[in-house]
C-alpha cells in the first residue's frame, strides 16, 4: 500500500483489530489474533471454485436470491434485510444513513462503531462496564492490584443501561467481543422494550451468534419497532477474503441502507457463499468447541489467568505489566506468531490482556511452545 493510499489515521501503531495491520506482512506461521474459523467447509470451498467460472458475468446486482434465502432462514418478511461485503460495511452504512441523535455504546465494544459515528457526525455516549466477570486460574498480585479485585471489571450490566433518549441508537454485541459475555434472549428483548419506551433504537450485533447455534439470537424479531440485528458470515465460514454481512431491521431504514450501498454490493463469490450458508443449518460450520477447551487448559497450566466466556475467542492475561505484555507480543511476532492485545474496545486495562482467537485454537501446542521459547 502506497503512502498516498493509506488512511493517515489508521497506522500499524494504532491498528486495533486482529490480523495484519496496514502495511504489515500478512503471512505468519501462527495467527492467534483473529476470530476466523480455521475449519472452513470443503463443500463450501468446492462450491466457490465452481462459482468462480461465472465471475466473467455480472452477478445479480441486488443479490435477491440470497436475500430471499436469508428471509426464509430467519423468518423475516420482504424488505427487512440487506446484504453487503461484511458487517463492518453495513454498520457504517446504517449509522451514516440513520440520522441518529446519539450512538450509545456500552463497552467493551468493536472500535469501528466509534469511527463510524465520528464520520457520520453523530455524538457518542460511551457507557463504561459496571459488572465484574470471574477469572479462572491463578490471579497474580499485579492483576489483583491493577483491576482492584479478584475479577475483571469488564462486564456489561444490561439491566442498568439507562438514560436513553429519543433518537438514540444503542449498540449491544451478543456475545460480547472480547469477553464472551452472553445475554439471554429475554434480557436483550427487555432492553429493546426499554429503548422503545424512550423513543430509541437498538442494534444487536450478532456477529458471533452462529458459533452459539443462535441460542440467544433475536434476529427473528428484527424490524419490529426499531430493532436492528447485524450478522457476519465472514468469521463462521472461515473465509475473511469473501466478505458477507447481513443487516435486518425496519423496512424504511433498511431500504435506505440498500440505497446507500447501491447495486453489486455482493460479488459472485459472496452471493454463492450467502446462498450456501442460508440454504440449511450447517452444524457449527465446522467449528469445534473442544479446540477452545484445549487452549484454555494450556493457558491455565502455563500460569495464565483466563476470563471464561462464550464465542470464538479467549480473553486471558499472563499476569504481567503493560510494557511486559507489549514485549511478549513483539517477541512472538519475531517468531512468526501474531497475538492481539485487547486494546481498542473502549475499556482501560486492555494492554494487560490478550484476546486469543482461532489460530490458537487450531494449534494450542504451537502457541505454548512459542510462549515458552526465550525468543
Amino acid at each position: 500500500m502506497s503512502e498516498k493510499d493509506s488512511d493517515p489515521e489508521i497506522t500499524p501503531e494504532v491498528w486495533d483489530h486482529g490480523g495484519p495491520a496496514p502495511g504489515e506482512e500478512a503471512l505468519c506461521r501462527l495467527d492467534a489474533s483473529t476470530t476466523v474459523n480455521p475449519f472452513p467447509s470443503g463443500e463450501l470451498l468446492a462450491r466457490l471454485a465452481q462459482a468462480l467460472s461465472g465471475a466473467t458475468r455480472y452477478p445479480d446486482p441486488f443479490a435477491e436470491e440470497g436475500l430471499a434465502a436469508a428471509r426464509r432462514r430467519y423468518g423475516l418478511p420482504p424488505g427487512r434485510i440487506a446484504a453487503a461485503g461484511g458487517a463492518t460495511l453495513l454498520l457504517y452504512a446504517l449509522i451514516g444513513a440513520g440520522g441518529f441523535s446519539r450512538i450509545v455504546l456500552p463497552a467493551p465494544v468493536f472500535s469501528e462503531y466509534r469511527r463510524a459515528a465520528s464520520i457520520a457526525g453523530s455524538p457518542v455516549l460511551s457507557l463504561p462496564p459496571a459488572g465484574i466477570l470471574p477469572w479462572s486460574g491463578r490471579i497474580s498480585p499485579f492483576l489483583r492490584d491493577f483491576f482492584s479485585g479478584e475479577g475483571l471489571p469488564w462486564g456489561i450490566e444490561i439491566g442498568e443501561i439507562a438514560g436513553l433518549r429519543a433518537g438514540d441508537l444503542v449498540v449491544l454485541v451478543n456475545p460480547v467481543n472480547p469477553t464472551g459475555q452472553e445475554f439471554s434472549r429475554e434480557e436483550v428483548l427487555d432492553l429493546f422494550r426499554r429503548a422503545q419506551e424512550a423513543g430509541a433504537s437498538l442494534l444487536v450485533d450478532e456477529s458471533f451468534q452462529d458459533f452459539l447455534g443462535d441460542r440467544t439470537s433475536v434476529i427473528d424479531r428484527a424490524g419490529e419497532g426499531a430493532l436492528f440485528v447485524l450478522r457476519s458470515l465472514t468469521k463462521i465460514t472461515g473465509l475473511p477474503g469473501v466478505r458477507v454481512g447481513l443487516l435486518a431491521g425496519p423496512r424504511e431504514p433498511v431500504g435506505k441502507v440498500r440505497e446507500r450501498i447501491g447495486p453489486w454490493a455482493l460479488g459472485t463469490l459472496e452471493q454463492s457463499l450467502l446462498l450456501w450458508a442460508m440454504e440449511a443449518k450447517k452444524e457449527g460450520f465446522g467449528y469445534r468447541p473442544e479446540a477452545k477447551e484445549r487452549l484454555v487448559s494450556l493457558l491455565l497450566s502455563g500460569g495464565w489467568t483466563v476470563c471464561p466466556g462464550e464465542g470464538p475467542f479467549v480473553l486471558a492475561s499472563p499476569g504481567r505489566r503493560p510494557e511486559e505484555c507489549q514485549a511478549l507480543k513483539e517477541r512472538l511476532w519475531r517468531q512468526g506468531v501474531r497475538l492481539r492485545l485487547a486494546t481498542g474496545f473502549g475499556v482501560e486495562g486492555g494492554e494487560t490482556l490478550f484476546r486469543l482467537g482461532f489460530g490458537a485454537f487450531l494449534s494450542p501446542e504451537a502457541l505454548g511452545e512459542a510462549l515458552e521459547s526465550p525468543g
